[in-house]
């Protein structure tokens, strides 16, 4: 099977799974594959946001549920919850829609909110909301980047499978890394 057939077939199933670790990087490939005729924009957009809202939720329900016990237990992860606290406890509703633009801080946030006053429902109707708007707007900046890199580079269709490959393997050892770090 061709790669094309696999992305056409597997790529919003691939979005689903691999934005459930590291959103922009695949919201960006999926971006790609829409400029390039595989994929289509708003199921792209509504598996991208599918994920965030999922992983928002996770950390959500962990901090209300674990808080405690895990700020006992991991001082790093105390050190960003008390870093952002004083900001999430003024500015909850601005804290949910500005939270998945904050790379490095998507644990610590929806955390600190679930440890918060916060009812459960509220929040995921916020983060819903939010993580369709973030969905949108990477993926939108995307497409748009990829027609900017056609422009300028020239078609890129001679290298796509590279560089489909290249971001894939970038985003596992982004993931990995990640994971590695946060076990340490």
């Amino acid at each position: 099977m061709h790669l094309s057939e696999l992305l056409q077939q597997y790529g919003y199933v691939a979005v689903f799974i691999a934005g459930l670790f590291e959103g922009e990087t695949i919201l960006m490939l999926g971006a790609f594959a829409v400029h390039q005729g595989y994929l289509s924009l708003v199921p792209l957009i509504a598996c991208g946001a599918a994920a965030a809202f999922i992983t928002d939720q996770f950390y959500f329900h962990l901090g209300r549920r674990k808080g405690a016990a895990l700020l006992a237990s991991r001082p790093k992860l105390r050190a960003h919850i008390e870093r952002v606290d004083g900001f999430v406890s003024r500015h909850p509703v601005a804290t949910i829609f500005l939270m998945r633009f904050a790379w490095g801080l998507r644990i610590a946030l929806p955390a600190t909110l679930g440890m918060g006053r916060m009812s459960a429902a509220l929040y995921a109707a916020l983060s819903a909301m939010a993580a369709v708007v973030w969905a949108t707007t990477v993926s939108l900046f995307g497409v748009k980047l990829t027609g900017w890199i056609h422009a300028s580079v020239g078609h890129l269709r001679p290298y796509e499978h590279d560089l489909i490959a290249a971001a894939l393997v970038i985003t596992l050892a982004v993931a990995l890394l990640r994971q590695w770090r946060s076990r340490r």
